[in-house]
Parts: structure tokens; sequence; C-alpha cells
């Protein structure tokens, strides 16, 4: 392995520390001033809507058996400490 000059190391690491920092200090100072946000129409979910919620229901029931190693057709079959 070559020799490696510690302190010439250092030096550059400081220096590249340096410069992000000057760097990142400009971009706070640009993005600071502005506020950031998202305007939408509606605001909240409508959790009434029966038709939507049975349907993400099944889904849900779907992909979730899916990715059970095993189960049958309603529920997860699981072995006590199989999981380590």
């Amino acid at each position: 392995m070559p020799n490696i000059d510690k302190s010439k190391v250092e030096k550059q690491a400081k220096e590249i520390l340096d410069k992000f920092a000057s760097a990142l200090e400009k971009v706070e100072k640009e993005s600071g001033d502005k506020e950031s946000f998202v305007d939408r129409e509606e605001f909240e979910r409508h959790e009434n809507d029966r038709e939507n919620a049975a349907d993400a229901d099944i889904n849900f029931r779907k992909r979730f058996l899916d990715n059970a190693p095993n189960h049958d057709d309603d529920f997860v079959i699981a072995e006590k400490g199989g999981w380590k």
C-alpha cells in the first residue's frame, strides 16, 4: 500500500467540506424566502363512499393474501416461531 500523506488528505477533505458548506448556505438563503404548499380543491377523503371502500377492501385482502407464504381463502396460516 502506498504511503499516504495524512495531513494532505485532511487538508483536502476540509477544503471540500468548506466548499460544500458555503454552497449549502446559498441554497438555504434562496429557498428560505418561499413557502411551500399544495393548493387542492378537496382536502379530505370521503370515507362514506361505500362502493370504493368495498373495492379497496377486496383488493387489499387479495394483495395481502398473495404476499403471505401460507394462506387459505380468507386467512393467513402462520406457525409460532416460524419467522426468525
